[in-house]
């Protein structure tokens, strides 16, 4: 068993059939079809069920998938760390959850600040979204990370930056638009927007579950605070919680609002890396972030230091 063939496993199973894995791999159908009950041979078990419509995995079809991910994504994030060693010069790519207000006011600071401390590192950004944020930095796409926390998974570690406030972000004919701030207690039945595939304790942050006694009602589901806004432009029927600078930076539009939010926790900025990242400048940049947030923190409105 090879990695080739693992990964034409994968094609077949997220195509739903061999036709598709086929078409996918450019590969002839025939070719896959011998190659997939070569798998099963190897392994002396019945991977799939064949039928008109498709396939289906069997029991050992699912556990066989689970596992050529973490295969091809260990070896994908081999390749991407041999290729950084091979190079004479080094590169950090840092990864962004909301662009230029992933870390407020000192994104820029941080990252232009950076470049001039550690002038042999080649810098690039790569957006990510809800769902990508902390896997990106796992599998090694991202180098660090500038997104919010919890972050709530074991393989990365975070270096707090600054805290700020919640506000209740709706629309400008929704019921409580008037008011210039509304307790949690008073926005538990709202409708909130659901996060996509992000990761649950990170959506339990933003759907304030630490104040729940049952689950929220959710919307339409969102990626990207791009699609967040314009999902609360389209409904004055669903509200969400966000951070202050992303309501300042990006969403101040005409037809929303914002509110204060009483009771909510604040949310903090972090640098995320993979656990046990020791490479310099990896732990230069989280470093550098670090005290870019110490000395110019008052650039970011109502922000506070981490405990």
């Amino acid at each position: 068993m090879d990695v080739r063939q693992l990964q034409l496993f994968i094609a077949v199973a997220e195509e739903g059939s061999i036709h598709g894995g086929a078409r996918r791999m450019m590969l002839a159908q025939p070719a896959v079809s011998k190659l997939l009950r070569a798998l099963e041979r190897q392994l002396q078990t019945q991977l799939v069920q064949r039928s008109p419509r498709g396939i289906e995995l069997t029991v050992a079809g699912k556990l066989l998938l689970e596992q050529a991910y973490e295969i091809v994504r260990s070896l994908e994030r081999t390749v991407d760390i041999v290729q950084q060693a091979g190079r004479s010069q080094k590169t950090l790519t840092v990864g962004l959850i909301s662009g230029a207000a992933s870390a407020s006011e000192l994104t820029a600071d941080i990252i232009r600040g950076f470049q001039r401390l550690c002038p042999d590192v080649t810098v690039g950004v790569r957006e990510l979204d809800f769902a990508d944020q902390f896997t990106a930095v796992v599998d090694g796409h991202v180098d660090v990370a500038l997104v919010r926390a919890p972050c709530g998974d074991e393989r990365v570690s975070t270096t707090p930056l600054f805290g700020e406030p919640l506000v209740l972000a709706l629309r400008s004919d929704h019921k409580l638009a008037e008011a210039s701030m509304v307790s949690a207690d008073a926005i538990m039945d709202e409708t909130m927007l659901a996060m996509g595939d992000a990761p649950p304790s990170w959506t339990s942050f933003w759907h304030l579950d630490d104040l729940r006694r049952s689950a929220p009602r959710t919307g339409q589901s969102v990626r990207t605070l791009a699609e967040l806004q314009f999902a609360l432009m389209s409904s004055r029927e669903v509200v969400m919680p966000m951070t202050l600078t992303a309501w300042r930076m990006s969403a101040q539009y005409s037809d929303l609002r914002a509110l204060r939010i009483d009771g909510a926790p604040s949310s903090t900025a972090v640098a995320m890396t993979r656990q046990n990242d020791d490479r310099e400048h990896v732990l230069a940049f989280t470093a550098h972030a670090r005290e870019v947030s110490r000395q110019l923190l008052t650039k970011v409105p109502e922000a506070v230091l981490p405990t």
